[in-house]
């Protein structure tokens, strides 16, 4: 069995974090994992089986099981998220992790709330605004890995994406939810600096969200900040949201070679030692 730890944050309904160790884990890092589901459904459970693989390769995985939409509304997640940060950096070590060594990840509206908190670690300015003191130090932060997702709100509802109106209407409290007076705090695409984290993005090719990965990353590297990516535009996939959870399909096993080799490059190397 996996340990499963409670979470307390101001301000917010406590969260539950469900880590994942591999055998002899020792000053390993340490990846926290953000679920998707439109920020009203899902939960870690259904990233168990990757989260597993991850940790197999010699990573702590913490996953979050944050407050879902309309029972508790932004910036919940985000507070949750940003708790769950800070758990990590004073506790990770009693499960083998390295606590100076922390990636973020997240898949659909868990990618974009993974893009928005290393943001708030690196961007002071939007962490004031979102009234959230960063948890991590300078330096603790090394990567993002990003599945999906979704990162202007300026531009994402001309996506198309199925009930997008309805998830960040429960999301946000508000039927016009591009009204909402914090809906720009979302756009992680407008908050980035040279600080943020290097990132590690990728989409299928039958995807809405495809064009908000690539304006994305192209942002990332406008502020000089280094983005792997995996497109398969032109490729006839036929890849829709969440592909890379498709197990079935090769294209969600060659997505999971580039993700360990980015989060090897960036951890170097993943622990200091492992063992049975």
């Amino acid at each position: 069995m996996w340990p499963t730890v409670a979470i307390t944050a101001e301000l917010a309904p406590a969260a539950r974090l469900s880590i994942y160790s591999p055998v002899g884990a020792d000053a390993c890092a340490v990846v926290l994992w953000v679920h998707g589901g439109g920020f009203i459904a899902n939960s870690a459970a259904g990233v168990a089986d990757f989260a597993a693989m991850i940790a197999d390769q010699g990573y702590v995985v913490a996953c979050l099981d944050y407050t879902l939409a309309p029972g508790a509304r932004y910036p919940v997640p985000i507070i949750q998220g940003n708790a769950a940060l800070a758990y990590i950096a004073s506790h990770i070590a009693s499960y083998g992790g390295d606590p100076t060594r922390i990636f973020l990840g997240g898949d659909s509206a868990g990618a974009q709330i993974a893009s928005q908190l290393a943001a708030m670690q690196t961007n002071p300015t939007l962490a004031r605004r979102v009234s959230i003191h960063p948890a991590l130090r300078n330096g603790q932060l090394l990567g993002v890995v990003l599945y999906c997702g979704f990162y202007d709100m300026c531009t994402v509802k001309s996506s198309g994406f199925p009930a997008l109106r309805t998830c960040l209407w429960a999301y946000t409290g508000h039927h016009d939810w591009l009204r909402a007076p914090f809906i720009d705090e979302l756009s992680t695409a407008q908050h980035l600096t040279h600080n943020f984290p290097p990132a590690f993005i990728t989409v299928g090719d039958d995807d809405p969200f495809e064009g908000q990965s690539k304006e994305f990353a192209e942002a990332l590297a406008a502020h000089g900040v280094r983005a792997d990516t995996l497109f398969w535009t032109g490729s006839g996939a036929g890849l829709g949201h969440e592909y890379q959870f498709d197990y079935r399909l090769p294209q969600a096993q060659a997505a999971l070679r580039p993700t360990l080799k980015y989060l090897e490059s960036n951890a170097s190397p993943p622990c200091q030692s492992t063992g049975a």
